[in-house]
């Protein structure tokens, strides 16, 4: 990633109106870095999270947020958890209306086109126009979603504090298979169905998948960068048994430990 520049994307389909490539972090680059896309874009993360400030606002992106970034707006990116998220990045040719807001839920709606490009970008041939109807589709969704965004109420400073406390305890104890953070919400007083909805409306994600995401992130690291056998990794890394971890971690990187650690990007 290059510090104060244009972010690069490796293009994986184009059309008339869309262009949609991968990113994702080489072994080295710097954890805090200011961006920006020349275009107008939606970008989903696909797995990890980081940290996003610009003049429209901030906060955290998760596979359940969607950032969205006018033209040339520059973006302070932070990797406190290290360099694991991988995004799928929508770029629009013309001067396109993104909507108000930075960060949008990553809503059922955007959900299902989302994966409908993954199924075009997967075909031998992606077809121009298809990707072109589903970004502009996906533009649609995202305007409707900020505006409606506006008028939510907000989180309350007490429940966000709550939420920032047992998220940095999180951070610095997600190796412990025994960390619980709806339990220690509980004993704070603060029902399991308030905090997750909560935790989720500051984080984006529930605590639950926060917790195995920091966990697989982990694993990912040590595969990458160490010799450990994979059974060990598991368990260093909070995973309470072998099928949990393997479970988390394809959901997260899309393949098994063994698989990602052969992988070409793996090694570099």
């Amino acid at each position: 990633m290059r510090q104060n520049g244009v972010m690069p994307m490796l293009e994986r389909a184009s059309g008339e109106h869309v262009i949609v490539g991968s990113y994702f972090h080489d072994r080295g680059e710097p954890t805090a870095v200011t961006e920006w896309w020349p275009e107008p874009s939606i970008v989903f993360t696909s797995h990890g999270a980081w940290e996003v400030c610009a003049h429209r606002g901030g906060g955290a992106v998760t596979p359940d947020t969607v950032l969205v970034s006018e033209p040339a707006a520059e973006h302070d990116c932070l990797h406190p958890h290290g360099l694991d998220d991988r995004m799928l990045c929508v770029l629009f040719r013309e001067d396109a209306d993104p909507g108000p807001a930075l960060l949008v839920p990553h809503v059922p709606a955007l959900h299902s086109l989302r994966r409908s490009l993954v199924a075009e970008l997967r075909s031998a041939a992606p077809d121009s126009t298809e990707v072109d109807a589903l970004g502009l589709a996906m533009l649609q969704v995202i305007r409707e979603v900020s505006a409606a965004a506006g008028s939510e109420p907000r989180t309350g400073m007490r429940s966000r504090g709550l939420v920032q406390r047992l998220r940095a305890e999180a951070d610095a104890r997600y190796r412990d298979p025994d960390l619980d953070l709806v339990a220690e919400a509980a004993a704070l007083g603060v029902s399991r169905t308030r905090f997750v909805h909560v935790f989720r409306d500051v984080v984006g994600v529930t605590p639950h998948r926060y917790v195995l995401e920091l966990r697989a992130g982990h694993a990912a690291r040590l595969l990458r960068g160490t010799g450990t056998p994979v059974t060990d990794i598991c368990f260093a890394s909070g995973f309470g048994s072998v099928p949990s971890f393997h479970s988390a971690f394809r959901a997260g990187y899309g393949m098994t430990p063994s698989a990602y650690r052969a992988a070409p990007f793996a090694a570099g």
